[in-house]
Formats: C-alpha cells, structure tokens, sequence
C-alpha cells in the first residue's frame, strides 16, 4: 500500500501493481488495496490474476472517494484459479479528491488467497 503513484508527464499509461493475501474476506466485505489515489488519475483498465478463493466469491474493484461515493470498475468471479482483464469506461478522479482503490467480496461465500490487482491508468493532470 506504500508503492509510489507516478504522478509526471500527463498522457502516459501506467499500471499500478498491487498484491493482496486475503486471510478470509467475508461476503460483502471490503479491502483496501491502495490508498490516496491522486487526484487527476484516470483509470481506463482493470486486470486481475488470483488464486481459486473459493466457491461462490466474486470480487468487484472500486474507487471510493472520501465522502463514501463508491464507482464499481470491475467484477471478476474467483472461484477457480485465473486471470481477466475488463477495459472500463474511463473514471477520473478529481473534485472529489483522492480516492481509494477498494476490493470488495460480491459473492456469497468467504475469500481466501492471493490476488494481484493491476490498475491500468494515466496521469491526465488536474
């Protein structure tokens, strides 16, 4: 949670790198997976590679900003052992201040394992 967030030239495409171990993420619980995202980030891809994390888990990736907003980026069920990738209609994170980026169980059964979230995005300046 401590990795840097390039913040430099406006344009170019970066991804941000984050690896979470989740002991047991209750149904409907969150994680945060990388805090303060800067303001004049836009996110235009999410990527995610995960252990199976057991039957009926599906996680969803969001951006929540202070005040509590939540926008969902993308689900990816876990329930078996893989990879996916979801372009998404890009989100900006401006006003609202910098966000966090939040990993949260939709599915009905407990999550344990390790999931890699990568975070494709640019640097568009505030």
């Amino acid at each position: 949670m401590k990795e840097t967030f390039y913040k430099g030239a406006a344009g170019n495409l970066s991804l941000h790198l984050v690896t979470l171990s989740l002991a047991a993420l209750a149904a409907n619980a969150t994680t945060v997976a990388s805090d303060s995202l800067p303001i004049g980030t836009q996110i235009t891809g999410v990527r995610i590679v995960n252990d199976a994390l057991g039957a009926d888990t599906e996680l969803t990736v969001q951006v929540v900003d202070h005040s509590g907003g939540e926008k969902d980026l993308a689900a990816f069920d876990t329930s078996s052992a893989g990879n996916a990738s979801e372009f998404v209609k890009p989100v900006y994170i401006g006003d609202e201040g910098p966000s966090d980026l939040v990993v949260k169980n939709t599915g009905t059964g407990t999550a344990a394992g390790d999931v890699v979230i990568e975070l494709e995005y640019r640097y568009k300046g505030y």
